[in-house]
């Protein structure tokens, strides 16, 4: 069993028997969102995230190879929602490098892709209509002097809905992404996905989607108010889990 999977299990376990409160979800970017598609749902003001993130091979780009094999990696990020309506992030990928050419066994995560994110919510959610949020990932990338800068960027428009049902609260979320690299066109398109929060348990929500080229669960919820964690299987098959720190930032009282 490999280190990640083991941490996979772990998080779930302790998703299923310990998580006291309701969460907004955690993207492997930092921002608020689905497993690996965008939502409309927005952090309250004032809220900051820090974190790393799992990635297995079926969420990096296809151009993130090393000596022609692609590998999995982890993303390390800083998010925060200083108004309702905004929220920002930053993000390094660890990157596999050879760091010695002349030294055929020195490698290892030695080089990152870094870049920021952005998402407006220019509609809030009401009775008759969804919320409405537009977004982007890398959407001031920093170049490396490679083609291949500017892995993770997309640009994406999504809607956002919530409906009472008996026994949960029924999350609908429909977005149009699309991704500026070629080799990344097979996540461009119509994707989006379903969340349900039980009545009964209202510190977990669970998620399924369909990310332009399969489908992925998961679950996610806090813990102790200030640990944040996701656990998901992408694809019916990889593995991939988060944790974060996430607090308020309140103003001080004159």
């Amino acid at each position: 069993m490999t280190e990640v999977r083991r941490i996979a299990i772990w998080l779930l376990m302790l998703v299923g028997m310990m998580s006291f409160m309701a969460a907004q979800a955690q993207q492997y970017t930092g921002m608020g969102g689905l497993l690996h598609v965008p939502s409309a749902e927005m952090d309250s003001a004032g809220h900051v995230r820090i974190g790393v993130h799992a990635m297995p091979k079926a969420m990096m780009p296809d151009a993130m190879v090393f000596e022609g094999e692609k590998y999995a990696s982890s993303s390390w990020y800083l998010s925060a929602t200083p108004l309702r309506w905004v929220e920002i992030g930053y993000d390094f990928t660890l990157m596999k490098y050879r760091k010695n050419m002349q030294k055929g066994a020195d490698i290892g995560f030695y080089s990152k892709d870094r870049y920021f994110s952005l998402r407006i919510q220019p509609l809030y959610e009401g009775r008759y209509w969804p919320a409405l949020a537009v977004g982007g990932n890398d959407v001031w990338g920093q170049r490396d002097g490679d083609s291949h800068s500017f892995y993770f960027r997309n640009f994406y428009v999504v809607a956002t809905k919530h409906f009472l049902l008996p026994f949960a609260e029924l999350g609908t979320h429909l977005s149009y992404r699309h991704w500026t690299k070629d080799y990344n066109s097979k996540w461009n398109g119509v994707v989006g996905g379903l969340t349900l929060r039980p009545t009964c348990y209202q510190s977990l929500r669970l998620m399924a989607e369909y990310d332009g080229v399969g489908v992925n669960v998961g679950a996610d919820c806090v813990l102790f108010r200030y640990v944040q964690l996701q656990v998901s299987l992408m694809q019916g098959t990889a593995l991939s889990a988060g944790i974060a720190f996430r607090t308020v930032l309140q103003p001080r009282k004159k």
